[in-house]
């Protein structure tokens, strides 16, 4: 088996999305401006956005035997993402119902989980041994052990900390991007670039956080503190705009882009993201990134 320059484990879904002016209220029936049907999931989105940024990438997560699960892989192997690493559980496949409402800029998600996650297959820990970076979302993380890996014994691991995971040592991971929230929930009244400091000390690793609209803050040995400001596009959703920051900054990292750039970069992506209701429809090429950032100079 060749070697994959990302894996990403965890969470894979089917989703549907509605677009809607206003929320209804109870009982009420409301008009959406648009429904589209998708891949999500934390681990997911990030490898299509892997993907798209030209890293040979493959996917180990849980679908079910079902029509979705088959939609699912139709989804990556459109995409060139290698699938030999998905099991088939007991479960249905996961998936969300997702209102995105234009009068608050919010959306609610209705999620459907698998209960459990298949066993890893063979497939997906020879994957594991022959990856750069192996790339995880709050459950992926939970499934270290059991693929065999850990912090200095495989790839180098990035955990996507958009969903907090209780008692996490940040220390066991070469790249930890949590959003600007948490940092404030595990430093409370202590300024970002500090807490960025203090974790990215502590762990001898790169610390990022995400900060919505605004940008990204990140903070290593070998750069100090770095920030990058975001992008105004035409936001049509913000679905998955963070997964999919996640996966673009890995990217950018293995093409070798220090860490400012890496930011940049993953900000534009995840803003250009933004343009679709659903969380993968409008994630940029390598070529349209370097389009837009050329045009926003």
């Amino acid at each position: 088996m060749s070697t994959f320059q990302a894996v990403c484990v965890g969470v894979i879904t089917i989703d549907t999305v509605a677009l809607v002016d206003k929320y209804p209220s109870e009982d009420e029936r409301v008009v959406a401006r648009d429904i589209t049907r998708g891949g999500g999931g934390p681990a997911a989105v990030a490898a299509v956005a892997l993907s798209r940024q030209g890293i040979k990438t493959a996917i180990i997560g849980t679908i079910g035997d079902d029509a979705d699960g088959k939609e699912v892989l139709r989804i990556f192997e459109k995409e060139g993402i290698d699938t030999s690493g998905v099991s088939v559980g007991s479960s249905p496949t996961a998936g969300s119902v997702i209102v995105s409402s234009l009068e608050r800029s919010a959306r609610a998600i209705n999620t459907r989980q698998p209960v459990n996650q298949a066993p890893a297959n063979s497939a997906a820990k020879i994957l594991v041994s022959n990856a750069q970076w192996l790339h995880v979302d709050h459950v992926g993380i939970k499934r270290l052990s059991e693929l065999g890996v850990s912090r200095g014994n495989g790839p180098l691991i990035s955990f996507d900390a958009g969903y907090g995971v209780e008692d996490f040592d940040p220390t066991t991971v070469d790249l930890f991007v949590p959003t600007d929230r948490q940092m404030a929930l595990r430093y409370p009244g202590v300024d970002l670039a500090v807490a960025l400091e203090n974790d990215s000390v502590k762990g001898g690793n790169t610390v990022v956080a995400t900060q919505g609209s605004a940008g990204s803050s990140g903070y290593s040995s070998e750069t100090g503190l770095v920030t990058s400001p975001g992008f105004k596009v035409e936001v049509k959703s913000t679905l998955g705009a963070g997964d999919v920051f996640h996966g673009a900054l890995v990217a950018q990292i293995i093409h070798g882009f220090p860490l400012q750039e890496a930011l940049q970069r993953a900000n534009a992506v995840a803003a250009l993201s933004c343009r679709g209701l659903d969380g993968q429809s409008m994630i940029p090429t390598t070529a349209e990134l370097n389009a837009f950032l050329e045009a926003n100079k």
